[in-house]
């Protein structure tokens, strides 16, 4: 694993600690003040201007940082991936273990402003349990790109992890200082009478 990937899994498992505990804290301090029942979300997005800033968000979300916007359509685990038309890596795409299982994001990145945002799915990372892993190359692409004004790239970014969980998506842009985070849109529950 080359330097960069290592900093932006050191960094990503920092931002996911910080945040798990947070987001514990939050629901904890959610449920003393509802009887035990959380009620309501809220999605927290960088101003049009904002330049720094961990962001939490869920699937199907519209993220603003600066003059992009960023929106993850799809966060689910898969055995059977899908395979990008270009992907980062030409070797031959690995099967998961006994016990893992491949988790797929479709993201689509818009640039607004004048100044090309950079979208490389080297920056994507997930958080997995108790665990953040960096993207599978066979199974994710295309190829990094630069996006003028008015364009947008959709990506396909793969892990490969432990089986059984609820994946959450981690982007760290080199143009943006923070971590923004996706989890799956919650399910509607169903009560009993």
């Amino acid at each position: 694993m080359s330097v960069r990937p290592r900093r932006l899994l050191s960094r990503l498992m920092a931002a996911a600690l910080v945040t798990a505990v947070a987001a514990g804290l939050a629901l904890g301090l959610v449920a003393c003040n509802s009887g035990g029942k959380a009620s309501g979300t809220t999605t927290t997005t960088a101003s049009d201007g904002a330049s720094s800033g961990d962001i939490d968000a869920t699937v199907g979300d519209q993220i603003r940082l600066g003059k992009a916007i960023i929106t993850v359509r799809a966060l689910d685990a898969t055995f059977n991936p899908v395979t990008p038309e270009q992907r980062l890596s030409e070797q031959t795409p690995t099967a998961p273990g006994g016990d893992e299982s491949f988790y797929q994001a479709y993201v689509k990145v818009e640039n607004k402003g004048e100044t090309p945002v950079r979208v490389d799915p080297e920056d994507f990372a997930c958080a997995v349990g108790n665990s953040v892993v960096g993207i599978e190359p066979t199974w994710s692409g295309p190829p990094a790109r630069s996006l003028l004004k008015n364009s947008s790239l959709d990506v396909l970014v793969t892990f490969k992890a432990k089986a059984g969980y609820e994946p959450v998506l981690l982007y760290s842009p080199s143009w943006y200082d923070g971590t923004i985070r996706i989890s799956p849109a919650p399910t509607p529950t169903t009560q009993q009478s």
